[in-house]
């Protein structure tokens, strides 16, 4: 089964995710995501509604990917992490 969907339409592209995103997706994932940027996607979109586990490797892969969209013009949209993610402001 796979782990994941990519879909691009003109300059969107979306991952949706089909489990866990851990160091063990993560060179495979990298990799499709590196082939949807240079077809032309400028934004990309994760659906992490089915995700139970994110580890640090997933969330670097999520920064990386910021990182290249935003050194092209483009974008990682809005996961709302913060939601999934017990934050909280700063401790005094």
């Amino acid at each position: 089964m796979t782990a994941y969907v990519i879909e691009q339409k003109d300059q969107l592209g979306s991952v949706k995710m089909m489990g866990d995103l851990t160091a063990v997706l993560v060179p495979e994932l990298q990799a499709a995501l590196k082939d949807l940027l240079s077809k032309g996607a400028r934004e990309l979109e994760f659906d992490l509604a089915s995700t139970a586990m994110l580890d640090s490797s997933g969330m670097g892969l999520l920064i990386a990917a910021a990182n290249s969209l935003s050194r092209s013009g483009g974008k990682l949209q809005s996961m709302r992490l913060t939601t999934r993610l017990n934050v909280s402001g700063p401790v005094e």
